[in-house]
């Protein structure tokens, strides 16, 4: 990054708390002139600001009479509402109209060893070669991916400009990884016949490993940890002593499985071309088959799913109809972010 662009995102950064100042409990003294001087900053360096950008400051421009707002809730631990205003009509404070995310879809492309991302046109915003075999790619909360290289047996955190920022090698072609609350990177660490939580040191601090294949492996927020094991064609959630408390069997070739909100648990069966959607009785109360081995399946917010298969990437609604596509070479991981 060059030093105007560092000067660029400084100044992001200034008008983005001048802005969230304007929605404090009481203007500072000479707010408008600094959000304006912050505006021209930008531009007299060739810097074009976001529409999403303009849009804050026109309306923290507008609303400088308004006393509280989103800060002032945040600020009191939103048990207190308050309304106050300084224009002399009385009318109630109306909230700043919600910008609408982006949603970006992170692909792992196994056959050409890439991570690309896309926005919802499908053209592509972000890619990185040379992943060698891209079988995972998770968008951490700092910007960073944690990449899985089965080809190479290694789990890296890599930045936007491709800089390895941590990485985990003794591994033997794994399949996924999850970066967990507490910094810790639990690994799915596949022909080794284990699923590990390493810490940022590389320390394994907990493993499980008994006759499994484990494709997939998520740490469930009671804490324990689900399962696919391909070895077994089954599904398991075990604790943290390693004991099976929920198990699902007759899932051949299982290579995914996801915890839903409602308990439930999205599984993805490569072989048979399906995606299930199974209760905690082991009753399927949703499916999709037809697909082209499919590898990854997401529930997303809005109901549907997203599903890697070989040669595309797309997002079916509840009646099973696509809604959304992209083509790939060999998709095998898919996750939809709206940023």
């Amino acid at each position: 990054m060059t030093s105007d662009r560092f000067d660029v995102h400084a100044r992001e950064l200034q008008l983005d708390a001048l802005l969230h100042e304007a929605a404090g409990v009481l203007p500072a003294p000479g707010l408008a002139d600094r959000i304006a001087d912050a505006l021209h900053g930008a531009r007299s360096r060739s810097f074009a600001p976001s529409r999403r950008t303009l849009l804050a400051a026109a309306v923290a421009l507008f609303g400088l009479g308004v006393v509280g707002g989103v800060a002032w809730w945040q600020q009191n631990g939103g048990s207190i509402a308050a309304i106050a205003v300084a224009e002399p009509d009385t009318q109630d404070p109306q909230p700043a109209p919600a910008v609408p995310k982006r949603a970006l879809t992170l692909i792992a492309d196994y056959s050409d060893n890439r991570v690309f991302e896309v926005d919802e046109n499908g053209k592509v915003v972000f890619s990185l070669d040379d992943v060698f075999g891209a079988w995972d790619a998770e968008l951490l909360q700092n910007g960073n991916l944690l990449l899985t290289e089965f080809s190479v047996s290694r789990v890296q955190e890599i930045d936007r400009r491709g800089n390895v920022v941590w990485e985990y090698e003794n591994l033997k072609n794994p399949y996924c990884a999850e970066r967990l609350g507490t910094g810790n990177t639990l690994i799915a660490d596949t022909f080794a016949s284990r699923v590990i939580e390493v810490d940022k040191d590389g320390k394994v601090v907990w493993e499980f490993g008994t006759e499994i294949r484990p494709f997939d492996a998520e740490r469930l927020v009671n804490g324990n940890t689900l399962i696919a094991d391909v070895l077994g064609d089954r599904v398991i959630e075990i604790d943290k002593e390693g004991e099976i408390v929920w198990e699902r069997r007759d899932l051949p070739n299982v290579h995914d499985a996801d915890r839903l909100p409602n308990g439930n648990t999205l599984v993805t069966l490569r072989n048979k071309g399906a995606v299930y959607e199974i209760d905690r009785d082991g009753k399927i109360v949703w499916e999709i088959e037809g697909c082209s081995s499919p590898s990854d399946a997401d529930r997303l917010p809005n109901g549907n799913t997203l599903i890697a298969e070989n040669t595309q990437v797309r997002e079916v609604d509840p009646d099973g109809r696509t809604v959304w596509r992209r083509e790939t070479t060999w998709a095998v991981e898919a996750n939809r972010y709206y940023r």
